[in-house]
């Protein structure tokens, strides 16, 4: 096979190619930048020797890792960390905001997702010890934990809009 069979491959399967970079990267843009990236890899690896089975695993690996580097390149989200209390005011008002936060995660998450969450942010619990406690897979807890942080920036975003 030449070249074209890498393209004619890659083209067959494009839309599927760019539904997994979406979920992955959230971002249409980002994507659609993923997928071009992918295509250069595709006729840059110039294998003749493989089948297309194998050309196909190359076409989600190497997509899986572009999205990874794609990940890896965007600014860290400015994580919350409550200053040290000086007095016992700021003690009062840093628990309410634990608090608060609490509350707007039992209203939004729920059942297992919403267990995930509070064991891994405020009994500061890793996977492994939550897949052990849930009796689930380190996989699974860490899928939960992704819902719960997409559901949590989705309120954020929708009170921050004001809706």
């Amino acid at each position: 096979m030449t070249d074209d069979a890498n393209t004619s491959i890659f083209m067959d399967i494009r839309r599927s190619l760019h539904a997994v970079a979406r979920k992955i990267l959230i971002s249409n843009e980002d994507a659609e930048d993923a997928v071009q990236e992918l295509f250069v890899r595709t006729w840059k690896n110039g294998r003749t020797d493989a089948s297309i089975e194998q050309r196909r695993a190359f076409l989600h690996t190497a997509l899986r890792n572009i999205c990874i580097d794609i990940l890896r390149r965007r600014k860290p989200m400015v994580e919350f960390e409550p200053s040290e209390p000086s007095d016992s005011s700021d003690r009062v008002e840093n628990r309410d905001t634990v608090e608060a936060i609490r509350m707007a995660a039992r209203r939004r998450l729920s059942g297992t997702t919403l267990q995930v969450f509070e064991l891994y942010s405020f009994h500061e619990l890793d996977y492994d010890e939550i897949a052990s406690q849930l009796n689930i897979r380190v996989d699974v807890a860490r899928s939960y934990m992704c819902r719960a942080r997409k559901a949590l920036r989705d309120e954020c975003q929708r009170l921050i809009n004001g809706q």
